[in-house]
């Protein structure tokens, strides 16, 4: 959060209030991406990737790509 006054038509930040640093972020061993909530590996195989799904809300794996455009720029 931050305080600022205006004067003149200059801001000036009077006070700057910044919280406690994570200094480390435990994961529990078994952490998985497939028990991600809104993403869902059923469909997973070797070379898929997650694609998401608006009318699911997931991110899906996936092997077909139906609605991605690829631009490769010119050269």
């Amino acid at each position: 959060m931050a305080v600022t006054v205006s004067l003149r038509g200059k801001t000036q930040v009077k006070k700057v209030v910044v919280g406690k640093p994570v200094r480390r972020i435990n994961v529990a061993p078994t952490a998985n991406i497939d028990n991600l909530t809104g993403v869902d590996t059923s469909g997973k195989v070797n070379g898929s990737v997650l694609v998401y799904n608006s009318t699911s809300g997931n991110f899906e794996a996936l092997l077909t790509l139906q609605e991605q455009e690829v631009n490769g720029g010119q050269y």
